[in-house]
């Protein structure tokens, strides 16, 4: 997909063999300066905890898209931005949930980003609920795990507790934590009489029939279901929750996005404030910051269907033109708009960007934007 060019950012200036007297409002223009002798420390402001450090608080290296989602050639990173300490709490607290427990997540390993053996999960505590939707399992909550013996992610049941409804062949799932008493079946047309009627998944027998005993619910081994050779043969339904902790993880993506065009001082003035404490301390804003929609980004592609494969990123002023709003998708599926600031007070830059990260190609690529 061919782009056009848009205005560049201005260049950042950085120390060089020229004298002192022009080296120090290079310095200065990267952080605050001290100096002794004619040697030069500098303290940078952290676009994120806001806290002044020095600059070996700034090793690490920022990613606008977390490298879990991809490595791109001439890839965007922030250096000299964020510091260590918010790098590490983001990897630790954002982007482990935004990579394991979210539907992009998944889309890693359908898309061949990462491989089978690296597939990690919350397992039974996932965000998300995996229903199958095949008989005889039609309805059996199921989580993903990777089989080092087939070298493959497989659906594995949850610990569960079906019962049969009168006049259907249908059964209603409860976790195991959920069953509910006999008093509530009986009300509720469930036949307990039938001698298919209960069936269990994801926990030994002995197990089964003490959580049962709770309910005054009676339980007979009839016989065992098995199930087929390949657990990826079974179509499944996947529910997820989206929680402050991904809107947060996302919400990073279209600041980092942001910075790396406009740079630190952009970033650090206080119209970003509501933006910046959501991503790092988790702290709500008066007004939503993170809105979720199915729309595409780009203009000519479908509501449903297929889409370019990759993910999108972009950053413009909204309507009002006083605010600034990023739109994020990883995999060019569900859109993410992000309120960056409301009510900029500052110096009012081109800010329009956008681009598409192809994983397929490696390539990121200038949108063009009619």
């Amino acid at each position: 997909m061919s782009g056009i060019v848009f205005p560049s950012a201005p260049l950042r200036g950085e120390p060089d063999n020229r004298t002192d007297a022009l080296r120090a409002p290079l310095i200065a223009a990267l952080g605050f300066m001290s100096a002794t002798g004619n040697q030069y420390s500098m303290s940078i402001k952290c676009i994120y905890c806001q806290e002044v450090k020095s600059d070996d608080c700034y090793n690490k290296t920022e990613h606008v898209i977390p490298q879990s989602f991809g490595v791109f050639r001439d890839n965007f990173t922030l250096n000299k931005i964020v510091c260590d300490d918010c790098n590490q709490y983001f990897g630790n607290k954002l982007e482990i949930d935004l990579a394991r427990d979210t539907f992009e997540g998944l889309q890693r390993f359908n898309f061949d980003i990462k491989k089978p053996a690296e597939y990690k999960t919350f397992g039974q505590g996932s965000r998300m609920v995996i229903r199958i939707t095949d008989p005889p399992f039609k309805g059996v909550f199921a989580y993903r795990e990777y089989s080092p013996e087939n070298d493959r992610i497989e659906l594995k049941p949850i610990a569960q507790v079906g019962f049969k409804r009168i006049d259907s062949l249908d059964y209603e799932y409860f976790l195991i934590k959920n069953i509910p008493d006999r008093k509530y079946l009986e009300e509720n047309n469930f036949d307990l009489k039938h001698p298919e009627a209960i069936r269990a998944f994801g926990m030994e027998e002995s197990l089964l029939k003490q959580e049962l005993a709770k309910s005054n619910i009676t339980f007979k081994t009839g016989g065992e279901i098995i199930p087929p050779d390949k657990s990826d043969d079974l179509l499944c339904e996947i529910e997820g929750e989206i929680d402050k902790t991904i809107y947060r993880a996302v919400a990073k993506i279209g600041f980092n996005y942001l910075a790396k065009w406009q740079g630190r001082d952009f970033l650090n003035l206080p119209s970003f404030n509501f933006a910046r404490k959501f991503i790092r301390y988790g702290e709500t804003a008066p007004y939503p910051l993170v809105s979720v929609t199915e729309n595409p980004i780009l203009a000519d592609e479908p509501m449903e269907g297929q889409r370019r494969l990759g993910h999108l990123v972009t950053v413009n002023w909204a309507a009002d033109n006083v605010s600034i709003v990023s739109q994020v998708s990883l995999f060019n599926w569900a859109t993410y708009c992000v309120s960056l600031a409301r009510e900029f007070t500052g110096e009012k830059n081109e800010i329009r960007k956008g681009h598409f990260f192809n994983t397929n190609s490696h390539e990121i690529l200038d949108l063009e934007v009619r």
